[in-house]
């Protein structure tokens, strides 16, 4: 029976916490792997001896194995989950909300774009166009989903261009050559740009040249498939209400615990087989699809744990930073990348060949614990973060309560 409040209208549900603390989870795996990556900016870092080299390859360990192509796909996931929440809470009101989603998604592409003027990597315009998929899929059955999922985590075109490597699918064009690399007489680098002083020069490189190479990158890398499965999964798991009354299905999330980590372990070892075959074109290929599952299976392992550890007491204050990061992820993303290119390109501090690998590492968790304080006290007075505010009353077209009475 559903909860009514004195109005005579459904109550609204309550806010699943878990689902803001894996959101704060991967917005920390997200700033981990682009403070390694300087954002982008590819220069040569200062050579470093002693414990330094020790801790530069230890932290390249981590964001290797631990994060790098995980941490996406977790946000991909909870996205699809955020989705399906949202339509579903406005539909057991009475209300369609597809079509105030879809507006909802131009907003988000408008608003990855403004933060495409300092970082090209952004991920909101990504969302914003493929989350159009997420509202034509609404209302379709449960098995045609699940089987679509399937089709998207499977990589198609990288299982075809293993195929076609093996001389199996003859007349298959390899998607290496559906583009053409970029021309030198194009214009200058990224990191030319990013490395000069002129902020205007890279925020128009951001969002001509970096917007092509960024869907290029998604086509070629498979993770456009692998972004649409796991907004469908999400889709399928808020079905399921897979995480309603998590602390209740503990036996549920040690299961998927057990047989992800054994799908990761033993994909792990198959790609590690196929080292000696990465020389030919088959092999590589082959192992870049296994890769790509493996991941799919890590993240199902982090999940699951993630659940198992945190909807259980005794982490309150870990819980509670997390949870308020959560809830403020749109702010807490841009304001990484605010931070973090000020810090590394020629416009702003030019330190990012001064800052290894390390030391990245280093400042992207406490930039991280930094927002989680913040945003803690900042929710004690507000009902949400200054972005989500703005984007939540922008979808709705009137203004939103923000000051927490």
């Amino acid at each position: 029976m559903t909860a009514r409040s004195s109005s005579g209208a459904p109550a609204p549900a309550p806010r699943i916490t878990i689902l803001d603390i894996l959101r704060a989870l991967a917005l920390l795996g997200i700033v981990i792997v682009h403070a390694h990556d300087h954002f982008n900016l590819y220069l040569p870092v200062l050579p470093a001896a002693g414990w330094q080299a020790a801790a530069n390859g230890a932290a390249d360990w981590l964001y290797e194995h631990l994060f790098v192509s995980k941490s996406f796909l977790l946000f991909s996931f909870l996205f699809g989950l955020s989705f399906f929440i949202q339509l579903d809470r406005q539909e057991q009101r009475g209300v369609d909300f597809r079509k105030r989603f879809m507006w909802r998604l131009v907003l988000l592409f408008l608003l990855g774009l403004v933060h495409t003027l300092f970082y090209d990597g952004d991920i909101l315009t990504i969302f914003g166009v493929l989350g159009f998929a997420l509202v034509l899929l609404y209302r379709r059955s449960t098995p045609f989903l699940v089987i679509l999922c399937l089709l998207c985590l499977m990589q198609p075109v990288n299982v075809m261009d293993a195929l076609a490597r093996a001389g199996m699918a003859e007349g298959w064009p390899h998607s290496s050559g559906w583009f053409l690399p970029d021309s030198p007489a194009a214009g200058p680098s990224r990191e030319f740009l990013y490395a000069g002083d002129s902020w205007g020069e890279a925020a128009w490189w951001n969002l001509t040249r970096g917007q092509l190479g960024k869907w290029q990158f998604f086509l070629l890398s498979g993770r456009i498939w692998q972004t649409l499965g796991l907004f469908i999964l999400g889709m399928l798991a808020g079905r399921w209400r897979l995480f309603a009354d998590a602390p209740g299905k503990r036996v549920l999330f040690l299961r998927l615990l057990a047989v992800s980590l054994l799908l990761f372990l033993s994909l792990l070892a198959v790609r590690t087989l196929l080292v000696p075959l990465t020389s030919s074109p088959a092999g590589s290929d082959l192992r870049h699809l296994v890769l790509q599952w493996e991941n799919l299976s890590y993240v199902a392992a982090f999940v699951s744990g993630a659940v198992l550890l945190f909807s259980r007491p005794g982490l309150p204050l870990p819980s509670a930073l997390l949870s308020s990061t959560g809830k403020c992820t749109l702010t807490c993303y841009v304001t990484q990348t605010l931070i973090f290119t000020f810090l590394f390109f020629g416009w702003g501090l030019g330190l990012a060949q001064s800052m290894g690998p390390w030391i990245c590492l280093c400042s992207a968790v406490a930039v991280f614990c930094l927002q989680a304080w913040v945003c803690r006290q900042w929710l004690k007075h507000f009902l949400y973060g200054p972005l989500e505010w703005l984007w939540r009353t922008a979808t709705m077209c009137r203004m939103q309560p923000f000051i927490r009475k």
